[in-house]
């Protein structure tokens, strides 16, 4: 049975990390071409892994699936509030910042430059990293 829920763990932020795949996919296409709408999908794939990644680490943990984005930085708050290592990972900072420069900046202003957007994709790697640490954590708790 813990096998099966681990399973089921991998499978839930494996969808973040295809996400997190697909922008340093489109990102290496847009060093290529220097395609601009290019790097705007490569933040907007990327402000999705961490959605993702948000959405499996709060079903794990029995928060049910987010409806909204209000909805998730409450429920990361109280998943903070409750969970003294979330708190001291600072998730819910760090999704709210994945948004706004990926998902405002990035994709809907197109301001971030080609550097900006690797670190960015960067810090959507290392948040998958500790949900999934968080999650293994937790399991043993």
């Amino acid at each position: 049975m813990a096998e099966s829920a681990s399973r089921m763990r991998r499978g839930r932020l494996e969808d973040a990390r295809k996400a997190l795949d697909l922008a340093l996919m489109e990102l290496e296409e847009y060093r290529k071409g220097r395609e601009v709408l290019r790097l705007r999908d490569a933040c907007e794939k990327g402000w999705l892994a961490a959605l993702l990644a948000t959405d499996a680490l709060l079903a794990e943990l029995g928060f049910g699936k987010p409806g909204s984005y209000a909805e998730r930085r409450a429920l990361l708050r109280e998943l903070e509030s409750r969970v003294p290592e979330a708190a001291e990972l600072g998730l819910r900072d760090r999704f709210g910042a994945r948004g706004y420069y990926l998902h405002i900046l990035g994709y809907h202003e197109g301001s971030l430059r080609e550097d900006e957007v690797a670190e960015e994709l960067e810090k959507v790697r290392k948040y998958i990293e500790d949900a999934e640490k968080l999650l293994e954590a937790r399991k043993g708790a």
